[in-house]
């Protein structure tokens, strides 16, 4: 049988930087609700198995996953400015007139009134919104973070009612965030019938050409086209 053609979708680095960001935000989740409801069930039996130092754990654990955080970040600035291929997924990012079209055509998919869906290209309007909304909500957590860190410095400053914003922040943008990743980002990963049982980009990197098709054809169009443009030329030039 021939090998399955597959298509380039997270190089290494960038399979990297997402799994780093994954694995800290979960962190951060776990610990951070932890701090907020001490008293809740879920917390008491992670604290049984911790034992009496269970609550300055959840401290430092929760520091670390957010300087792991803060690290990841730092990384995907240097990618996406020093890199060709990271200046690129900015620049396919950004939002444009396009995604517009799409959302309408696909919500009229969706109650019927079209028959087909709309075609994408590398990125639909659902993952550039997902894209941006971290970048949000990780300067607002990375900020406001800091502040409750090191609160002792910035009371001097802010004060109370400037502390209490902060946490109001903090904690609200949290709920909002982990609703955002448990509802939709884990819905298109994991449960949208087109993709299930998963989406194995962000574990090997790459997309078969049915899922292309599926999920981005205009993707798929643009890197055969270009294949054939490179073919020409190489013969060309014999």
């Amino acid at each position: 049988m021939e090998a399955e053609e597959k298509y380039l979708r997270m190089t290494k680095s960038e399979r990297i930087q997402h799994f780093l960001l994954l694995s800290s935000f979960m962190v951060l989740i776990v610990t951070g609700f932890a701090l907020k409801f001490p008293e809740a069930w879920w917390v008491k039996m992670i604290s049984a198995v911790i034992g009496e130092y269970a609550f300055e754990a959840r401290g430092i654990v929760h520091r670390v996953a957010s300087v792991v955080m803060i690290v990841a970040s730092i990384y995907h600035l240097y990618y996406i400015s020093m890199t060709q291929r990271g200046r690129q997924l900015v620049k396919d990012f950004f939002p444009s007139l396009r995604d517009i079209t799409e959302f309408k055509d696909s919500m009229l998919y969706l109650v019927g009134r079209k028959s087909d869906r709309p075609l994408y290209g590398r990125f639909s309007y659902i993952e550039k919104m997902e894209y941006w909304a971290v970048v949000w909500g990780t300067v607002i957590m990375g900020a406001t973070g800091f502040i409750l860190w090191f609160k002792d410095f910035f009371f001097r400053i802010v004060g109370n009612v400037g502390m209490d914003i902060a946490t109001a922040i903090h904690y609200y943008e949290a709920i909002l965030a982990s609703l955002a990743i448990l509802v939709w980002h884990l819905y298109f990963v994991f449960v949208n019938p087109d993709v299930r049982p998963m989406n194995k980009a962000w574990l090997s990197g790459y997309l078969t050409k049915e899922e292309m098709e599926k999920e981005h054809p205009l993707e798929l169009q643009k890197i055969e086209e270009e294949s054939v443009a490179e073919e020409k030329k190489m013969k060309s030039e014999l």
